[in-house]
C-alpha cells in the first residue's frame, strides 16, 4: 500500500493543479483555423498542391487570370498573373495567392508581412486568399512567430506585419472587416 493511499485514501487520477497537456501544434492550428471558417487542404507533395489549387479554381469557377500573386515563381508555377508593385485596391480580383511567414497554432491565424502582401492593407486585397505554407511554419503563438521573424530577417525586419483571419461563412457582404475567405494549402516539409 502506497504512502499516498495510507494518508489520504485513494490517489487522484489527475491533479486539478497540473497544467493540461498541450496538443501538437498542427492539431491545435487545424482545429482553431477550421473552427473560424478556414478551409484546409493537406498536401504530401508540390504536385498535390498544384492539383488542389486547380480543384479550388474549378469549385469556385475561377479562370486562371482572375487569381493574382505578387511572387514571380508562383506566377509561373501556377500559371496565374504576376502583379508587380501597383497602387490602389485589388478587391476586383477573385483571389490572391501568397505564402506566409508563420501559422499561429493557438489562434488559427496566419502571420503575414510585406514579403507576402507588399504595401497593401488587408482591406485592399481580394476577399479570398489562397495561402501556401509548410508544416515547419507552425508556431505556438504570435510571440514565438515574431521571435522567429526577427531571427529569419536579422538585418531588416519586414514591415506591414499582420495576422490574417478567416470569415465564418455568412451572407455575402455582411462582413465589413478585414476578415477573408482563406484556403490553406499546407505542404509536408
Amino acid at each position: 500500500m502506497g504512502i499516498w493511499k495510507k494518508i489520504f485514501g485513494k490517489k487522484p487520477d489527475k491533479s486539478p493543479y497540473l497544467p493540461k497537456p498541450e496538443e501538437p501544434l498542427d492539431i491545435s492550428f487545424a482545429k482553431n483555423f477550421t473552427s473560424q471558417g478556414g478551409l484546409f487542404l493537406y498536401n504530401e507533395s508540390r504536385e498535390k498542391v498544384l492539383y488542389n489549387f486547380n480543384e479550388i479554381c474549378k469549385e469556385n469557377k475561377w479562370n486562371s487570370d482572375e487569381i493574382i500573386c505578387f511572387n514571380q515563381k508562383f506566377s509561373s508555377h501556377f500559371k496565374i498573373p504576376y502583379i508587380a508593385n501597383i497602387s490602389g485596391k485589388l478587391i476586383h480580383h477573385k483571389s490572391l495567392l501568397i505564402n506566409c511567414e508563420y501559422l499561429i497554432s493557438n489562434t488559427g491565424k496566419i502571420l503575414l508581412s510585406s514579403k507576402q502582401i507588399n504595401h497593401f492593407k488587408l482591406s485592399d486585397l481580394p476577399k479570398t486568399i489562397l495561402v501556401l505554407a509548410k508544416l515547419n511554419q507552425l508556431v505556438r503563438d504570435v510571440s514565438q512567430g515574431m521571435t522567429q521573424l526577427k531571427n529569419k530577417y536579422p538585418n531588416k525586419i519586414p514591415t506591414n506585419i499582420t495576422t490574417l483571419k478567416t470569415v465564418k461563412y455568412k451572407k455575402a457582404g455582411s462582413v465589413k472587416n478585414n476578415s477573408k475567405n482563406i484556403y490553406l494549402l499546407l505542404e509536408d516539409n
